[in-house]
């Protein structure tokens, strides 16, 4: 006779102030019907909170993917997103790197020949057995650092993680005003080969996949994000 069980109580909610950085988990690319393709970041991931100080102006806290507050180590970038925000509360997920204030005028598009999308997809499902081996990419560290929007958790107190990612993404295009230090990232959906041909021209070596219908999971749990290397070839 089985031993009767009480079933115990869901968790509860997470907090906002404790949410974390979605983590990449290990989804394969063609297990994803409907998706959207960004290039990856580097650099420090974080949670930006904006919400309103006592006197009214914007306040900021940036926060890293093991909880600790960074907002005085950055506190050039923490000012620039405030000052960036549209709307009185926001909560952000976003990198802060030198990535996209490295110098690309003159830069040269090198003349790789483009795959079909059939062997773009066989490099996708391959990995790195098919691609060469290739020099570190190079950064100029002495460049601005800046903080690179990569989704929207909250805004004006709503949140949006049960919200679907293609949401957020248009929330997120109005909700910033763009400049040198504070970027939002590119997607794109496929077929993505001349956007793979510009973002390794540009230096990135990977891309990260993610389920356009997704919802965003604040748990620090790794999820149905995926990061692939771009085909060389």
């Amino acid at each position: 006779m089985p031993l009767p069980r009480r079933q115990t109580a869901p968790p509860p909610p997470l907090d906002p102030t404790e949410w974390r950085p979605q983590r990449f988990g290990r989804t394969r690319f063609r297990d994803i019907a409907d998706l959207i393709v960004e290039p990856n970041w580097g650099g420090v991931r974080v949670i930006a909170r904006i919400d309103p100080g006592p006197d009214g102006s914007p306040g900021i806290t940036l926060t890293d993917e093991d909880g600790l507050d960074c907002t005085d180590e950055f506190g050039a970038q923490a000012q620039a997103i405030a000052a960036a925000a549209l709307a009185d509360e926001l909560v952000l997920d976003g990198y802060l790197t030198v990535e996209p204030t490295q110098e690309t005028v003159g830069v040269v598009l090198p003349t790789v020949k483009l795959p079909t999308r059939g062997q773009f997809l066989t490099q996708m499902f391959t990995g790195s057995r098919t691609r060469r081996p290739e020099p570190p990419r190079k950064l100029d560290t002495e460049r601005p650092i800046a903080f690179v929007a990569v989704d929207l958790l909250s805004i004006d107190g709503s949140s949006l993680i049960d919200v679907p990612l293609l949401e957020r993404k248009r929330f997120l295009d109005g909700a910033l005003k763009v400049g040198e230090m504070v970027r939002i990232t590119p997607y794109v959906r496929p077929p993505i080969g001349s956007f793979a041909l510009t973002w390794r021209a540009l230096g990135f070596r990977e891309l990260v996949y993610k389920p356009a219908n997704g919802r965003y999971r604040p748990t620090g749990e790794p999820s149905d994000w995926g990061v692939e290397s771009i085909p060389s070839h």
